[in-house]
């Protein structure tokens, strides 16, 4: 489902000043110094380490550092990960309540689009939408080339009972997990056919968000922006183009979570052991506990 070209992946490699053969290299001397984590519970397979690299930009000590937390947040924000199980009846009530799926075909060729959209008012919250676009990152944590992201917003449908539960707790939360594990690069974010109160909600966003990263927000009263985004016959049917529908791309993302079901159930169990921990984890400066919401960074 997320097929990447070679010649992309030597391009991606480059930006970073590396070649393939040298990638390569880098992800064995995070493999060797994963052996010699004794508080992680697993051993990290060579794409995903690959994945992370990139996310960090080749730098060995940055993807070291979010490779722990990949595996610390699921007890440092619980609220974000247990109950995460795709087999799980609130998760599939929520992908029979909502489309939250990932295109397969990438835009620029590695830039990944991924759409989110209720189908009926008050039918979903956003934490477990959250949690779906978590499940979602594992899966191309295996098999993309995670350079950048491009998230649809489509706020038709949307109330603003909905909006008002994606509360600053939430949003501080869902900062670690995009920002702290990840590293997720956000190229655009897309809200399309916004109700006029988005305007107050994007104010709150701007205080909480680095400039650079605001830049790439676009508000939209209709879909029109994705016609510039997508060739036609990729573009969803929904938004005009011959592409799938958003109802045939969700049923892809679903058959590929039942695929990935096994790690899923692995995910459950995996928890850092403290007591073998080199150095004490600093939760306050993580957390941004006392008050201290800090902004969102981006690259």
């Amino acid at each position: 489902m997320f097929c990447i070209d070679d010649d992309v992946r030597e391009q991606v490699a480059k930006m970073f000043g590396r070649t393939s053969k040298v990638l390569d290299e880098d992800v064995q001397i995070v493999k060797k110094w994963l052996q010699t984590q004794a508080h992680l519970p697993e051993l990290m397979d060579e794409a995903k380490i690959r994945n992370f690299l990139i996310m960090n930009k080749c730098s060995i000590e940055k993807t070291k550092r979010k490779i722990d937390m990949y595996y610390t947040a699921r007890s440092l924000i619980p609220e974000l990960y247990d109950d995460s199980n795709p087999k799980l009846a609130r998760m599939k009530n929520l992908m029979g309540k909502a489309y939250c799926c990932t295109h397969p075909v990438p835009v620029e060729r590695m830039y990944r689009v991924t759409f989110i959209k209720i189908k009926e008012p008050n039918t979903y919250t956003p934490r477990e939408m959250i949690m779906q676009c978590g499940n979602i990152f594992e899966i191309r944590l295996h098999e993309d080339c995670m350079i950048g992201e491009v998230i649809v917003m489509d706020m038709d449908n949307m109330t603003i009972n909905d909006m008002t539960q994606l509360t600053l707790s939430l949003l501080m939360k869902t900062r670690i997990m995009y920002q702290e594990v990840y590293s997720l690069r956000m190229k655009a974010l897309y809200f399309l056919n916004s109700p006029p109160y988005i305007a107050n909600l994007m104010a709150i966003f701007k205080t909480k968000m680095k400039p650079k990263l605001f830049e790439r927000v676009h508000v939209s009263q209709n879909s029109e922006v994705l016609k510039d985004l997508f060739a036609t016959e990729d573009l969803p049917k929904d938004y005009g183009g011959k592409g799938p529908s958003l109802q045939q791309l969700n049923e892809m993302m679903q058959e590929k979570l039942l695929e990935y079901q096994k790690r899923f159930d692995e995910l459950d169990k995996l928890r850092v052991d403290e007591r073998l921990r080199p150095a004490k984890l600093n939760n306050d400066e993580i957390l941004g506990f006392y008050g201290n919401f800090k902004k969102i960074d981006v690259d």
